[in-house]
């Protein structure tokens, strides 16, 4: 199995664009301010077997995939039930 490259979004495989890699340090990355989604919406959009993958995997979402997984989490929480 290869090794996943921490700088690759696991979801979308575009760089993920973190700070810590790049040597800077956490506080300085784009995710220190970020509301991630639930493990419930990510295993919704991903499947569980996925989002176990990417708990493994030690990669870091990107921000248009937190964008789209937040919008997809608003978006349910108003959908109709009738």
């Amino acid at each position: 199995m290869m090794k996943a490259d921490p700088s690759i979004c696991p979801r979308c495989q575009s760089q993920n664009g973190c700070s810590v890699l790049q040597g800077k340090s956490i506080e300085q990355c784009w995710c220190s301010t970020q509301a991630f989604p639930s493990k419930t919406v990510l295993a919704s959009a991903m499947g569980t077997e996925r989002v176990n993958q990417l708990l493994d995997a030690k990669s870091c979402l990107c921000q248009a995939c937190i964008k789209a997984l937040k919008l997809e989490e608003e978006n349910r929480q108003y959908k109709r039930v009738d």
